[in-house]
């Protein structure tokens, strides 16, 4: 594609050829503090990366992610001759020739626009295509609800088709906040159904203090995944976290962590509903957590942290733990905008396949939905409400917003965020399992990034004047069968009254809960370039 397109402009040039694209499509997510603190390399410290869940950034203005209203996401070219005159048979000749390369040139080069276009990317991806390792682990994993044994019909049964990734991160990110907060007040075995004495004595390590609060994951990357193969008995995932936390013990103290945890289970093992995924309880019978003492439930009388149940934490190790909170203030620049997108070469084709089963997904649909959304969430943000973005967030994302939202209010600060717009919007990877669609694009976006006192309106990060350029991955996901135009109303999914949402998720009118994808797209998880693994 590149080489066609290189030759198409030299004989432009040649032939004194004009060309002309549509402009790309602008809008913009916006600015935050790191939860990596004072060491973190994430954006306007201040201003962007709150909102993230894989690096902590604030929401950017107005409009983001998808299509931003005036502008186009696609481009177009076209060309026009000069004329020019010329003498002699063998100059026609060379033109001609020339001519039929240019036609030929701009054919291929019309095709490659349409894969393009149908590849939801507005430009080429620049330097060496990325490692395929990173990007291979989420989906290995996700392969235990599709890979398996063929049965004796010869027909390939999952190992596990219950099995969700969206609903293991949320488990694994639910299970690490709930594993450090039981650290306070020495109350690791009420989670002892989940943890191996090995990593319980790691965790006692750290010490226990009276309290642990705000526990916000940052970021949550895969490290080696195996035993997702036919006949395997046992899958192991070894995760690393980044996060922060409050330890209470007479006064308070915040944390940014680093830590590997490894986390197995039976491949016989079936998951858990979206109901049940973030309920922890006795895995074998289903018993309130204070049944389990040394990892015996007295209720089944089984002693449940085998990994026969449920998955179980069979290792932590702390890689840096250090006394700071998150970077409200100062600036640092940007990392991995440049990167290339770390697309799954089956994206495309996944993609393909839910249009199919419902012709209301298209690219426009999703791209105004991601747009509402952002747009949504940069008003909350710069507001420091949560009201504004909860009926479109999953419900880890909005714990880590609110998070973000408090942390601001608390140091009398505010990260604003203006003029945001999209430059690039590209289909990196698309996921459907027993429960969920989930639909992840990159957006390349550009905005004014900072952050200011209340008292003052002095700007303490990021910059009034000189606008930063960012990239972030966004993952959509909705119920799996669920199906019809995404929204961009602000109206109840279910009821169709004025939208209020309430802390938990639903609706204050009907009660129905609108943001675990039952009715439309929510988003679910903002990762940044370094961060991101596909």
């Amino acid at each position: 594609m590149r080489g066609s397109k290189s030759f198409l402009l030299a004989v432009a040039l040649f032939l004194g050829l004009g060309f002309s694209a549509l402009p790309e499509s602008e809008a913009r997510p916006g600015g935050g503090g790191s939860y990596r603190g004072s060491s973190s390399s994430s954006r306007s410290s201040s201003s962007s990366r709150s909102y993230s869940s894989s690096r902590s950034s604030s929401s950017r203005s107005s409009s983001s992610s998808s299509s931003r209203g005036s502008s186009t996401y696609y481009g177009s070219s076209g060309s026009s001759s000069r004329g020019g005159g010329g003498g002699g048979l063998g100059f026609c000749l060379i033109l001609g020739l020339v001519g039929v390369v240019v036609v030929f040139a701009v054919v291929q080069g019309s095709n490659d626009l349409r894969k393009k276009s149908r590849d939801w990317s507005t430009s080429a991806p620049h330097g060496p295509p990325p490692s395929r390792r990173q990007i291979s682990l989420r989906s290995k994993l996700a392969g235990l609800g599709r890979l398996g044994s063929r049965g004796s019909d010869g027909q390939v049964r999952p190992l596990d088709p219950d099995f969700s990734i969206v609903l293991f991160e949320d488990f694994a990110s639910s299970l690490f906040a709930k594993v450090h907060e039981a650290r306070g007040g020495d109350r690791l075995d009420t989670l002892s159904a989940y943890l191996s004495d090995e990593a319980t004595a790691a965790l006692r390590a750290l010490g226990s203090p009276r309290q642990v609060t705000a526990v916000v994951v940052g970021a949550m990357t895969y490290h080696e995944v195996s035993g997702v193969a036919p006949g395997s008995p046992r899958v192991s995932v070894a995760l690393h976290f980044e996060a922060n936390y409050t330890e209470v013990s007479g006064t308070e103290q915040s944390f940014y962590v680093h830590e590997a945890w490894a986390l197995e289970r039976s491949t016989s093992v079936r998951s858990r509903p979206p109901e049940e995924a973030r309920v922890f309880k006795c895995p074998n019978c289903g018993a309130p957590l204070d049944a389990v003492h040394g990892h015996l439930c007295s209720y089944c009388n089984t002693v449940v942290n085998t990994g026969e149940f449920d998955w179980v934490v069979t290792s932590v190790v702390s890689l840096e733990r250090e006394r700071r909170g998150p970077q409200l203030t100062g600036t640092t620049e940007e990392q991995g905008t440049e990167l290339p997108t770390l697309r799954d070469p089956k994206a495309q084709e996944a993609l393909t396949a839910l249009t199919q089963e419902d012709p209301n997904v298209t690219a426009v649909g999703l791209r105004r939905r991601l747009e509402f959304i952002f747009h949504e969430m940069q008003t909350a943000w710069s507001k420091r409400e949560w009201q504004g973005m909860r009926p479109f967030l999953s419900d880890n994302l909005f714990q880590t917003q609110l998070y973000w939202i408090n942390a601001y209010r608390q140091a009398g600060l505010r990260n604003i965020t203006q003029n945001a717009r999209i430059t690039k919007l590209t289909l990196a990877r698309v996921t459907r399992d027993a429960y969920y669609d989930a639909v992840t694009l990159r957006v390349h976006a550009i905005s004014l990034d900072f952050t200011v006192r209340d008292q003052d309106e002095k700007v303490v990060g990021g910059s009034r004047t000189k606008e930063r350029a960012y990239s972030e991955y966004w993952t959509l996901i909705r119920g799996r069968g669920v199906k019809g135009i995404a929204d961009t109303k602000k109206q109840c999914p279910s009821c169709g009254a004025p939208l209020s949402i309430n802390m938990a998720g639903h609706c204050t009118h009907c009660q129905a809960r609108v943001t675990s994808g039952e009715f439309d797209w929510v988003l679910s998880r903002i990762e940044q370039d370094e961060a991101y693994q596909g």
